[in-house]
C-alpha cells in the first residue's frame, strides 16, 4: 500500500523538534511541500536548514501560535509560497509541570492561549484555506493526558482533554467542505520535552506499555502520514492512540515476566 502526499503542501507547528520535526521530515520525504514555524527563530533555521540539506522542499517562519493575527499571516504567507494548504498538523504546545492550585494565572492563560488557542485557530484556518483546495486534514496534538491526567501537570491535561472534544466538534463542523479532521494522541515518545523526565524514570514509564519501551518520533510521524493521507478517507471526529499500548491492561509487565 502506498502512502504518499505527493503535490500536497502540509503545515506543522511546533515544527523544529521532537514530534514536529519528524512529522514534517516524514511528510516531506512523502513528497509532501512543508512548511513549520516555531517560536524560536534559531530552532526554525536550524530545522529548515537541515531538511533543506535533504533536498526536501520546506518554508519556515518564527510564528507566537497563540498569536491569532500572526497564525493567519504565516497560513497566507505559507499559502503564497507553495500555492495552497492541504493538511494543517497543529503540534505545538506547552506542558506546565505544577499542581493546578499552584498554577499561577498568567501560566494559566499562557497554557491556554498556546495548547487550545493554536487548535481554534488552525480551524479558522482549515476553513479558510482548505475550501479553496476542495477539502484537506486537520490534524491536531492530543495526549495520553486527554485519557489519564498525571499528578502535577493538570492544567496541560486539561487542555488535551478539550482538544479531543474540539476534535470532534471541528469534524461535524468542516465535514461539508470535505475536511477530515483527526487527533492523535502520543504515548511516552523520546524528544527534548520528555527527555529529563525519560532519564529519571524510563523503566517506569516503559513498563506502563504493553511493548515495554518507550517510543520514537518517527513512530507518531508515520501515524501521522497515514491519517494525512487518502488512505485515512474515512477517519475523521477521532484519536488514534500510538503508545505501545500504555495502560492497555492494568499490568502490561505481568506478560513479559
Amino acid at each position: 500500500m502506498d502512502i504518499h502526499l505527493n503535490d500536497k503542501v502540509a503545515v506543522v507547528t511546533g515544527g523544529t523538534e521532537g514530534i514536529g520535526y519528524a512529522t514534517a521530515e516524514t511528510f516531506a520525504r512523502e513528497g509532501a511541500k512543508v512548511a513549520i514555524c516555531s517560536r524560536s527563530r534559531d530552532k526554525v533555521k536550524r530545522a529548515v536548514d537541515k531538511l533543506r540539506s535533504q533536498g526536501l522542499e520546506v518554508f519556515g517562519e518564527s510564528v507566537d501560535v497563540s498569536d491569532r493575527e500572526a497564525l493567519l499571516a504565516f497560513a497566507d504567507q505559507v499559502e503564497k509560497e507553495f500555492g495552497g494548504i492541504d493538511v494543517w498538523v497543529s503540534n505545538a504546545s506547552v506542558m506546565t509541570s505544577t499542581a493546578i492550585i499552584q498554577t499561577s494565572e498568567e501560566m494559566w492563560h499562557k497554557t491556554l492561549d498556546i495548547n487550545l488557542g493554536s487548535v481554534y485557530y488552525g480551524g479558522l484556518i482549515a476553513a479558510d484555506k482548505f475550501k479553496k483546495r476542495g477539502g484537506g486534514v486537520l490534524i491536531n496534538a492530543a495526549s495520553f493526558a486527554t485519557l489519564m491526567p498525571s499528578f502535577g501537570t493538570g492544567v496541560y491535561a486539561a487542555t488535551k482533554a478539550a482538544i479531543a472534544s474540539m476534535t470532534k466538534s471541528l469534524a461535524a463542523e468542516l465535514a461539508p467542505l470535505n475536511v477530515r479532521v483527526v487527533g492523535y494522541i502520543p504515548g511516552i515518545i523520546a524528544t527534548p520535552m520528555t527527555q529529563a523526565w525519560i532519564d529519571r524514570k524510563g523503566d517506569i514509564l516503559a513498563s506502563q506499555a504493553a511493548l515495554q519501551r518507550v517510543g520514537r518520533p518517527e513512530e507518531i510521524a508515520n501515524a501521522l502520514l497515514f491519517l494525512a493521507s487518502d488512505k485515512a478517507s474515512y477517519i475523521t471526529g477521532t484519536c488514534l492512540e500510538v503508545t505501545g499500548g500504555k495502560f492497555c491492561v492494568q499490568n502490561p509487565a505481568d506478560a513479559w515476566s
